[in-house]
């Protein structure tokens, strides 16, 4: 009997493109993409943090940012750390909306213990 080798008997994939990443067929990849502004919003967020209830809330908050799809605009931005009682909340997707509360809730702390 004639014996019929592997490579004869399998088809050889094709070896990905050495610039191209790889990919499976079966999953579609998600495009990361950077939200600066809520990152921004995060890091000042953590500046104001004084107790183990606001760094869970600051974690939380992470985790948002990593799972949103889209960012706040560089304008909200600058009203929330500028002038943070003419935000109007409801403005803001309601899964940003306690986060947005809680930084303003940090600011009137901590203009009142200093």
């Amino acid at each position: 009997m004639p014996s019929k080798s592997k490579s004869a008997a399998q088809p050889k994939k094709a070896s990905p493109v050495k610039g191209e990443p790889r990919r499976s067929d079966s999953k579609i990849t998600r495009i990361k993409t950077k939200k600066i502004n809520l990152l921004k919003l995060y890091s000042e967020m953590n500046k104001l943090t004084n107790d183990a209830v606001d760094k869970e809330v600051i974690k939380r908050f992470k985790i948002i940012i990593d799972t949103i799809e889209e960012d706040i605009t560089k304008k909200s931005l600058l009203q929330i750390l500028r002038e943070p009682k003419s935000v109007t909340v409801s403005d803001f997707s309601d899964t940003l909306q306690p986060y947005i509360k809680h930084y303003l809730f940090l600011i009137k702390r901590n203009k009142r213990n200093k």
